[in-house]
């Protein structure tokens, strides 16, 4: 009986000197190419315990000499079976190649900045770094190096590398969170297609932002073409149910509705009303170059667009329209995040878009007064101005009034 016990606990012993080993494995991912030394404090406490019983050397215990090197490969198939092999979960397994990659391919990072070998104190090099090389290059070959890396753990594990690293870091997943209906894996197909498309679509931004000049008639004509391009292939990867779900989530007309919702606390109701109107307007006119429109088309583009507002404010009421139509100003956005900074309350900003309604609206008569000179329509508007910036002032503190002013976001006061 005491033999059998002894022996259970050697068996016991070498269990847990395993299970050690793979604590230690999941804690520290290497290198595809490095080979992992033996466990020699395991072993040397296995060796220990078994001394300490000289009475049973007559008992031939077969222990679990377990080595790093058993579970290394230069082959990362082989490599991840022998992992699975020991039953190594399939998270850990996943953050075990993820993070030898990173470390066999961070070199290619770090090329791409031009650092200096050497660093020595007299050389400016934060400045060199920050004018010597252009943040755009690196940031466009950063991107190859991830889509190639991406492409590998794809391949490898069936995870998508954005969506490990945004988990792994506690961050939130835009993509994930509004095509969470989609499974795992055209999930991540969608993403890739949205990406793509955006990517290519950021580079016509780009030139535009360099050029200092709004986008020629070939250059919007492109994008209209990655537009319907972009749309064949989410019509291809989905269903029509799932389809119709992605532009609930993901849409340009979904989006602008949302964005003219903020701050009323709408319902899904309320949304439909005005997502409806709002696609059956992009449906027709989404597609087309509103600069290259003559007088006619610009006048029946005006009218769709009001007849668009008409059906969304007889759904839901005039009282919930204005504040959709509240929505879709920028100042009113503005404001809000000026509250937020500032800690005032959200009647504060109510109460100063309050002031820019009325001060619109008494703007808009004056300017269409044909009975007033140019002066006495300058000197009636600098007066509005003035007692718009006394009732602003006032509504938000003279810190947060001059902040709103610093920045540029109270331009419509003078204007």
């Amino acid at each position: 009986m005491k033999s059998t016990k002894v022996i259970v606990g050697l068996l016991l012993l070498n269990l847990a000197v395993v299970a050690g080993v793979l604590f230690f494995l999941v804690q520290q991912p290497r290198s595809r190419l490095a080979r992992m030394e033996q466990n020699a404090a395991a072993t040397a406490a296995t060796n220990a315990a078994q001394a300490a019983l000289p009475a049973l050397q007559e008992v031939r215990v077969v222990t679990n000499q377990f080595q790093w090197a058993q579970l290394e490969s230069e082959d990362y198939h082989e490599y991840i079976a022998r992992l699975r092999g020991v039953g190594c979960p399939e998270s850990t397994i996943r953050d075990i190649i993820v993070a030898d990659l990173d470390k066999l391919m961070a070199p290619e990072i770090q090329a791409l900045y031009n650092r200096r070998k050497e660093l020595t104190y007299w050389n400016p090099v934060e400045e060199e770094l920050a004018n010597d090389v252009d943040p755009r290059d690196v940031s466009r070959r950063t991107a190859e190096i991830e889509k190639r890396k991406r492409q590998i753990i794809r391949e490898l594990v069936g995870a998508d590398l954005a969506r490990e690293r945004m988990l792994q870091q506690g961050e939130e997943d835009f993509f994930e969170r509004r095509l969470s209906f989609l499974p795992e894996e055209k999930r991540t197909e969608i993403r890739e297609v949205l990406e793509k498309f955006s990517e290519t679509e950021q580079r016509f931004r780009e030139k535009e932002l360099e050029d200092g000049e709004p986008l020629d008639a070939g250059d919007r004509a492109q994008l209209r073409l990655l537009a319907q391009q972009r749309e064949a292939e989410l019509s291809r990867l989905l269903g029509p149910e799932e389809k119709a779900q992605f532009e609930l989530w993901m849409s340009p007309s979904a989006n602008h509705v949302r964005h003219a919702l903020y701050g009323m606390d709408a319902t899904e109701q309320e949304f439909l009303v005005a997502y409806q109107a709002r696609r059956g307007f992009d449906d027709k006119w989404a597609g087309r170059d509103e600069m290259l429109l003559d007088a006619a088309g610009r006048a029946e583009l005006e009218r769709d667009r009001q007849l668009m507002e008409a059906q969304i404010q007889e759904k839901i009421g005039s009282e919930r329209f204005a504040l959709y139509q509240r929505g879709q100003d920028e100042d009113f956005h503005s404001l809000s995040a000026l509250a937020t900074h500032f800690k005032l309350s959200r009647e504060k900003v109510v109460e100063v878009y309050g002031y820019k309604k009325v001060a619109d609206e008494i703007k808009a008569q004056v300017r269409s007064n044909s009975q007033m000179t140019d002066q006495q329509r300058n000197e009636a508007l600098k007066a509005i101005a003035d007692e718009t910036t006394g009732a602003v002032r006032a509504a938000l503190g003279d810190r947060a009034y001059r902040y709103y002013v610093r920045t540029g976001q109270a331009g419509w006061i003078q204007q």
